[in-house]
């Protein structure tokens, strides 16, 4: 737990409505100089709701509650307790969360936001330092290729893993195939599982998302918001009904945190997860497509300008795809290793890796299993 935010502070949901608040504010960053208002409501306790300006620093404002404002999200008191008590664990794409909540307006500033309400856990900042020092003390920053393990043991996975490197496995025989796997066949096998809540108005089953992606590829559109507007699950928990399909191919399934599903269609240019690092090792297992992961190791952090505000894993201000060198100069030092992920294969990412990834092919499916210790 990260002791400057003491949970029992806020057991009164006042108290809580200030505290999250408070969360917004002290974890806002705006390098890019974004502009806008947004209105928060919490209906069992309007006198509380609240509008928060963008600027060099977030302003949160509680008088003349009628201003225009750009964006506007309604959150029930229930989650707004969730919020400030999980913080270090909240998971923005959990259908408990994000399944109670509405959003009307401009969606990139909701995401701003939101992302500015979680904290890292002292374990999750330890892991941190501690990749970078182990980083750092190998020269992982000077790798130039990520290595390939044909058929690996179980012990040489541990012992890539020991050493903070990442690995990509090979040889491996899922069944079925993923050769097999089809945007047809995931219907036909899973077509009334929820894949996706986007809201609390926007939920679809695995038959719902495939219609849009097919609708996506007839008429794509260039314009992403993440968590918003994407044709991709972005790591939603995979559905029951498919975890017997999609491994674990190593270890016990009680050895990872459950499985994250990442399927969907993203122009090739556009990132399917923008660059950030994790502190928990993961094992990201390709089913359908290719997929391209560009790697920076851990003690690059200062080159990479990771945002403050995070939880579960931490984001980087700095785009690889859109470089801007003049607001993020030390970015030019940074050093990453690329790697092709082809169906059937699977990558280790170690805990504090930053990485950044890529769909080469549409549609395109990967399950990701990660870590728990």
């Amino acid at each position: 737990m990260n002791v400057a935010y003491p949970r029992s502070a806020f057991d009164a949901d006042v108290a809580a409505i200030q505290g999250v608040a408070d969360l917004m504010s002290g974890g806002f960053e705006n390098p890019e100089g974004i502009t806008g208002q947004v209105r928060v409501t919490i209906p069992e306790y309007p006198e509380q709701s609240f509008i928060v300006r963008f600027a060099a620093e977030l302003h949160v404002e509680h008088n003349d509650m009628n201003q225009m404002t750009e964006a506007n999200v309604t959150i029930p008191i229930a989650t707004i307790r969730r919020m400030f008590a999980e913080f270090e664990t909240l998971d923005w794409r959990d259908p408990g969360i994000i399944g109670t909540i509405t959003f009307t307006g401009n969606l990139a500033l909701a995401n701003h936001l939101a992302k500015s309400c979680v904290r890292p856990s002292n374990w999750t900042m330890a892991r941190f330092r501690k990749a970078g020092r182990q980083h750092a003390a190998l020269g992982h920053r000077n790798l130039t290729a990520v290595e390939y393990l044909y058929c690996p043991t179980q012990r040489q996975i541990l012992e890539a893993m020991a050493e903070s490197r990442p690995v990509v496995v090979t040889g491996l025989q899922p069944t079925p195939p993923c050769r097999d796997w089809t945007l047809d066949l995931l219907v036909e096998r899973f077509g009334d599982s929820l894949v996706r809540v986007r809201s609390a108005t926007h939920r679809q089953t695995m038959a719902d998302f495939v219609r849009e992606l097919k609708e996506f590829e007839a008429n794509p559109y260039d314009r992403m918001i993440e968590g918003f507007v994407k044709p991709y699950t972005e790591g939603a928990i995979l559905p029951e009904a498919m975890e017997a399909h999609f491994g674990p191919l190593f270890f016990d399934r009680e050895d990872f945190i459950p499985p994250q599903l990442w399927l969907g269609s993203v122009p090739t240019h556009v990132p399917t997860s923008s660059l950030h690092r994790d502190p928990l090792t993961g094992f990201l297992f390709q089913v359908m497509g290719r997929k391209r992961l560009d790697l920076y190791s851990a003690d690059q952090a200062d080159l990479l300008y990771p945002m403050k505000a995070y939880n579960l894993y931490q984001p980087c201000w700095f785009k690889p795809e859109a470089p801007d060198f003049e607001r993020y100069p030390l970015a030019r030092e940074a050093k990453c290793i690329s790697v092709t992920l082809n169906p059937g294969e699977l990558i280790i990412q170690p805990a504090g890796w930053f990485h950044q990834v890529y769909a080469l092919d549409s549609p395109n499916m990967s399950v990701s299993y990660f870590w728990r210790y």
